[in-house]
């Protein structure tokens, strides 16, 4: 061993060695982690940047069904599914017209038509009529189905019924019948229900 110290020429091997090693963990540490950091951070941005592309390319797959989508509220919107009007007084003003109208037609007597406070269910708005009718059952019931397959789309969200005596000269006459309707439909205020 004191040999290899001493032996000048061995030393300055071990030395080269020494050297050039150092060297060649300089040069990796300064020029080829960095590069392999960057390659590898690249990669792993092209990698996310793939998941978002994917997701993105699901999303503008669904473009034509979400266009469709918007084409057919346009049309319901336009198709007189809501009642409209300028505000709410006129929109439960043109209610009763409308439900006096429907009533008349179906056979049925209005007797009264009375205005019910705005109903908010689920963000939307319900404008809504009383109204007392009377006639045979028939008419009743043309009436309130007529009401109910009307556009626009009405509810009946309650009723009440009587029974009223049949008042007539000697011929068997059918019963009549009141009925009290709260009666409501969804309403809108320059395209938005």
């Amino acid at each position: 061993m004191k040999e290899i110290l001493t032996d000048g020429r061995r030393r300055r091997q071990l030395l080269f060695i020494a050297g050039n090693l150092a060297a060649c963990a300089l040069v990796a540490g300064i020029v080829v982690m960095p590069i392999v950091t960057f390659f590898t951070d690249r990669d792993s941005r092209i990698a996310e940047q793939q998941k978002v592309l994917a997701r993105l390319s699901a999303i503008s797959a669904q473009a034509e069904a979400v266009q469709s989508m918007v084409s057919d509220t346009k049309a319901q919107m336009q198709g007189g599914e809501f009642l409209t009007g300028p505000n709410e007084s006129v929109i439960s003003a043109d209610l009763q017209t409308r439900l006096k109208a429907l009533a008349e037609a179906a056979g049925a007597r209005l007797r009264a038509v009375q205005a019910l406070p705005v109903k908010v269910s689920d963000q939307i708005r319900y404008s809504g009529s009383r109204i007392e009718i009377f006639g045979p059952l028939q008419s009743i019931l043309r009436a309130v189905h007529t009401i109910e397959n009307a556009k626009p789309y009405l509810f009946v969200s309650s009723a009440t019924l009587k029974m009223v005596p049949a008042t007539g000269q000697g011929g068997i006459q059918e019963p009549a019948i009141q009925a009290q309707l709260d009666i409501f439909g969804a309403i809108q205020f320059g395209g938005q229900p």
